[in-house]
């Protein structure tokens, strides 16, 4: 196959985008899910007992770490779905037990967590204990967000993880979602909190000390400049590589996952990885999607091909995952294990399906759930959930075709199945969500898109 997508390739892949919600059912069992199902499924071989996946040592830190990494904020939860961030629903500890214990016998040493993840921290901690801390690296963030500023506010977050995690000492301690100089200042220098953690560090009550990174490429420079910084966390995936959509009125300035990349990588800082699946979304493609990628690597789920995109990176140190349920789990440790990089004909395949997956008009949610909880009730991810689910077809001037007919119909129907005060409907704009969303999403103006939608159709 030729390393560019043909023009009929393409134009067969956008038929399909049309065809990718044949049946509302299966919709309304996945939308509960964050992360989502994965779909397009692939027969996979888990990985034999007593192997573990591929690591990467850093010289920069003297470690060792696997190249997959337990992503803490999408847990399952005793309701059977996921929670992530403002979603306090209960996690599931024996089940939470079975995946770190899976995990650490195949060679993933690397969990990360956030006091902002709800109950994360406490049922990791848990989990944790049962091994030897030799065994494993503790991740976890300074969320000092809305209205948590302070010194004291500060302090009393990192005594906290330290008890919530059980641990005496944290191995990557991370500044959670710095965005500007702006933020940096009042939220650690101004206060003297920066000062404090250097000593922490100093202690050796922090190993290593990095940030995670939701700005534009304009601003992370002076971040990067401000400290011999260990490591630094970016959001990177194959549709992001050129440019993160903000979406309808998002904010100014470009972020591209390629800057990021090369800036850190040019630095010499060991780069961390978060949403290389994009929340899932890189799971759920279209149809249309899924089989131009398939046509590629027919042995490779949708999932597995963003996957193994940001492990190909060799200056990725890990690769976060987000992993939900022990299916998702033991698919990447077997994808990690004899991991098989892509070529550089692949990666620029890659590329060129980034830009058929944007064609959809889909709204750039990672379900990280930041948002939420909204004041008005509105279940603000699940809704863009249901509308990306169909966006290709709800934005299309060939409204009589009927694949589109049906797609449209189906999001409807899945629109309608929510419950009254969650829909999009019940925003009041009061834009609350507005500054705590990574992505820069308007959203208030894509709930009001979604809702005006759903009346007309």
């Amino acid at each position: 196959m030729d390393d560019k997508i043909t023009r009929r390739e393409a134009l067969k892949g956008i038929f399909f985008t049309g065809m990718g919600i044949a049946a509302s059912s299966l919709l309304l069992k996945s939308q509960n899910s964050s992360a989502g199902p994965r779909t397009h499924q692939i027969p996979w071989k888990e990985a034999p007992a007593g192997t573990k996946i591929d690591s990467r040592t850093w010289d920069k830190m003297g470690e060792t770490l696997g190249m997959l990494g337990l992503g803490c904020m999408r847990l399952p939860t005793l309701s059977g779905d996921t929670g992530g961030y403002g979603r306090r629903r209960p996690l599931d500890q024996e089940a939470v037990n079975k995946m770190v214990d899976y995990a650490i016998e195949h060679g993933i040493n690397y969990f990360d967590t956030a006091p902002a993840y709800g109950e994360s921290e406490v049922v990791t901690g848990k989990a944790l204990s049962r091994h030897p801390r030799s065994s494993f690296k503790i991740a976890t963030k300074l969320s000092n967000m809305n209205g948590r500023a302070t010194l004291e506010a500060g302090k009393q977050m990192f005594e906290t993880s330290l008890k919530n995690l059980q641990v005496d000492y944290i191995d990557f301690l991370l500044l959670h979602n710095l965005q500007n100089m702006s933020g940096f200042n009042t939220r650690f220098r101004n206060n003297g909190l920066f000062d404090w953690i250097l000593e922490q560090k100093a202690s050796g009550r922090i190993k290593h000390l990095g940030f995670s990174f939701h700005g534009t490429n304009d601003d992370l420079p002076g971040l990067v400049d401000l400290y011999d910084w260990d490591f630094v966390q970016i959001q990177l995936n194959y549709a992001d590589w050129k440019e993160m959509s903000r979406g309808w009125g998002g904010s100014s300035g470009t972020t591209s996952s390629e800057f990021l990349y090369n800036y850190l990588v040019g630095k010499g800082i060991p780069v961390l990885v978060m949403e290389p699946v994009k929340g899932g979304a890189l799971a759920n493609v279209s149809e249309g999607v899924a089989t131009v990628l398939r046509e590629r690597h027919p042995d490779l789920s949708p999932a597995a091909n963003a996957l193994t995109f940001v492990g190909s990176l060799p200056g990725v140190m890990v690769t976060l995952s987000g992993m939900s349920n022990m299916e998702q789990l033991k698919e990447n440790v077997s994808l990690f294990t004899d991991f098989k990089p892509f070529s550089d004909s692949d990666m620029a395949f890659m590329h060129n399906v980034a830009d058929l997956y944007k064609s959809k008009g889909q709204i750039p949610c990672t379900a990280c759930s930041y948002c939420m909880p909204c004041p008005a009730g509105v279940d603000i991810p699940g809704n863009f959930k249901i509308f990306n689910s169909a966006s290709d077809a709800l934005l299309t001037s060939e409204t009589g075709r009927k694949d589109v007919v049906e797609k449209r119909k189906a999001f409807l129907n899945l629109y309608n199945a929510q419950e009254k005060g969650i829909r999009a409907d019940a925003c009041i704009s009061c834009n609350t969500c507005l500054p705590k969303c990574p992505q820069h999403i308007s959203i208030p103006q894509h709930l009001e898109r979604i809702r005006e939608l759903a009346a007309r159709i």
